[in-house]
């Protein structure tokens, strides 16, 4: 298969798929959720800065679980539907519009980037990244984020399993959204979605689209996160179970920062 090229993503990437987020990510966000919260409070985290937070699927779980949560994000739709929910819930939280290559924001205990964020960027931007990310972390700080698994996209025909055919219907909009994917040996995944609208006694709305991320193998990751200055505590599956190279869809790794 001929390789397909990969780029960072703009700021507007999210532009489209932002009223639609949280309706089909509710289930995943409840189960990593849970893992990151147990995560956490075994290392006695008290403040936690999630630099790519979208609608607030983090935010909003550890806000009310008692962690003193920032939000940033590089996207103004994701971030307007986030203040919206900050503001009917009465939370009290503060969102950033940056960028995660970027973003100085203080010193936290913990920094998050959740839902393959990490594979929007070239290998070369999440170097940035990561290097941004240790900045923002207090003196052995924690950071936590998940990313799809090479190895098991490689093996096999489990590429396949990431095609999906999901349908909504929230008030008078029925929403319906087909996607599927292919994998490179260099890990870019890249996937092609329609996805059909339609309001009561309106016509339907037809949207074509395409994105790739940039994944990676379990120990590759590791090493770029050790030449960045930080030690792997974890590797697990995003629910916090036993990770496995050829068996896990995702993994979730947690790395604390290098006390030098």
């Amino acid at each position: 298969m001929k390789n397909i090229s990969h780029k960072s993503a703009e700021a507007t990437h999210y532009n489209e798929e932002a009223k639609h987020y949280d309706i089909f990510n509710e289930q995943s966000s409840a189960i990593i959720n849970k893992n990151i919260e147990k995560i956490l409070k075994k290392h006695k985290v008290k403040t936690v800065l999630d630099l790519t937070c979208g609608t607030g699927s983090q935010i909003f779980y550890l806000a009310k679980k008692g962690f003193s949560v920032v939000g940033s994000d590089i996207n103004e739709k994701m971030l307007k539907i986030a203040r919206s929910k900050a503001k009917e819930q009465k939370l009290n939280v503060k969102f950033y519009k940056d960028d995660m290559r970027s973003a100085q924001l203080g010193n936290f205990d913990a920094v998050v980037t959740i839902f393959n964020a990490v594979g929007h960027l070239t290998k070369s931007d999440f170097a940035k990244a990561i290097r941004n990310i240790n900045d923002n972390l207090s003196s052995n700080g924690l950071y936590i984020f998940d990313i799809f698994n090479l190895d098991y996209f490689l093996d096999g025909d489990n590429i396949t399993k990431l095609t999906i055919d999901w349908f909504k219907r929230v008030d008078n909009i029925k929403t319906r959204v087909i996607q599927y994917s292919t994998i490179d040996e260099a890990g870019i995944l890249a996937s092609f979605t329609t996805a059909i609208e339609q309001r009561d006694g309106r016509k339907a709305r037809l949207l074509n689209s395409s994105q790739t991320l940039q994944i990676y193998s379990a120990e590759p990751l590791s090493e770029m996160l050790r030449k960045k200055g930080f030690e792997i505590l974890t590797i697990c599956n995003v629910d916090g179970s036993h990770f496995e190279n050829k068996k896990s869809e995702r993994m979730l790794i947690v790395a604390k920062k290098r006390h030098i």
